[in-house]
């Protein structure tokens, strides 16, 4: 007796020291996480781990690192996974998921809860096929990005530009024909982001083709399903090739510019250009601007405009948390953090930079204005896509990234970029 006393007093305390995992549920078991968030986002995220950590007693032990995607393939080849890991892409969660790496979480989630908070196009943006052809929920979305808007500052635009941004029933056509008299330069762009340049781009395309040719010519798209050749997306193209002819100056100071500091010319007098089309986490970097620009006072949004009025969509990004091991504490973590709980710990924090797709977290919550309507579109959007490149295989994808910087640097050569496109279509998804 003594003996079995001796080995149970062992065994907790190794629990306790980290020293083993216990796996279950209550005091002394842990679960690993791998995921891409450093310096602000990591404090971020821990913020949300704390609260499930005093409400459970379940250590986490995260390891944040901007190669998470390279440290994830490693120790997946090496037969070490981590018990839950942040996916930078859907492309890279229905890889996992289909090859059985990625574990489903069905029975993680309060089902009847995630229909309550969550709209059924985020539900379907969590869900992947299986090895076995089955469609399970195979991640979650911890953070999210509205990617289909249109910046601006409220100050400096002219107002018969404004009085048509900030109408009912705005189009595309009409918000073209409202900055076809702002000069040269009425749209702030910018290429340029270390070995990542083009995918700026990128956002434009698909939000154009998304909003001209409808979900439905979206999905086949990024599915691979539909040429780059078709008139669909060369339509999208020349949309993109038009704006970006009177954006920045040029080719030359367009895929010179990083896009974090693009809309910097916003604010200045004058005005270096009027309109930014960026997700909205550039929120931060214009906060960061030297002038200190206010969210709400000095910038703000508009979604991207239909082509038809009433026929909106919404293009989002997020980071997607998934289980690589199956245990009862990494089962209790994912159910935490999709929680409203969880969700307030990181969008409370001054510059936190998150927005969540649960609509039982208050508007309140958010820290400005410009964040809460950020977080209203995000939640009440009825047709909703994932960024199509992060959707899209890894080679596509990239293919897609540098053809927007040599469709920029000699826009007569479409016909040439969407043909070698089409050629990394015919092997990428098969």
């Amino acid at each position: 007796m003594r003996l079995v006393k001796l080995k149970a007093l062992v065994l907790v305390l190794l629990c306790g020291s980290g020293a083993v995992s216990c796996g279950g549920s209550g005091s002394g078991a842990s679960v690993t996480v791998l995921g891409p968030w450093t310096a602000p986002e990591e404090a971020g995220f821990r913020a949300m781990l704390a609260g499930f950590e005093k409400q459970t007693g379940i250590r986490v032990d995260y390891t944040g690192t901007r190669d998470a995607d390279s440290v994830l393939a490693s120790e997946i080849q090496n037969g070490k996974p981590p018990d839950a890991a942040v996916l930078a892409t859907p492309g890279e969660l229905r890889q996992y998921a289909a090859a059985g790496t990625l574990r489903p979480i069905d029975g993680a989630l309060d089902q009847a809860r995630m229909a309550a908070e969550y709209g059924p196009g985020v539900r379907d943006l969590m869900t992947a096929t299986g090895p076995s052809g089955t469609p399970h929920s195979y991640g979650i979305i911890v953070k999210a990005a509205l990617k289909s808007v249109i910046w601006y500052d409220p100050k400096r635009l002219p107002p018969s530009v404004s009085a048509v941004l900030t109408a009912r029933g705005l189009t595309w056509d009409r918000l073209i024909g409202a900055v076809a008299g702002l000069g040269t330069r009425p749209w702030c762009m910018g290429m340029a982001d270390t070995s990542n340049s083009g995918w700026p781009g990128t956002d434009w395309i698909e939000d154009l083709l998304l909003h001209q040719s409808g979900p439905r010519a979206y999905d086949q798209w990024v599915a691979g399903r539909l040429p780059w050749t078709s008139g669909q997306v060369r339509q999208a193209w020349q949309a993109f090739g038009a704006v970006a002819a009177r954006a920045g100056g040029g080719p030359g100071p367009i895929l010179l510019t990083n896009f974090g500091s693009a809309g910097a010319p916003m604010f200045t007098a004058p005005p270096g250009c009027f309109l930014d089309h960026e997700g909205s986490f550039i929120a931060a970097d214009y906060a960061n601007d030297p002038t200190s620009p206010r969210p709400g006072t000095d910038f703000d949004f508009v979604p991207f405009p239909p082509v038809q009025a009433g026929q909106g969509a919404e293009e989002i990004a997020g980071d997607l948390l998934g289980m690589f091991r199956d245990t009862p504490a990494a089962r209790k973590l994912i159910g935490y953090l999709t929680t409203p709980a969880a969700q307030q710990a990181w969008i409370r924090r001054p510059a936190g930079g998150a927005i969540s797709m649960n609509r039982a977290v208050p508007l309140s919550d958010y820290p400005d204005p410009v964040s809460r309507k950020i977080a209203d579109n995000l939640t009440h959007a009825g047709t909703v896509r994932f960024d199509g490149s992060d959707s899209m295989p890894h080679v596509m994808s990239s293919a897609f990234q540098h053809a927007v910087l040599e469709y920029l640097s000699d826009p007569g050569k479409l016909d040439v970029v969407l043909t070698a496109l089409d050629k990394v279509r015919q092997s990428a998804y098969r």
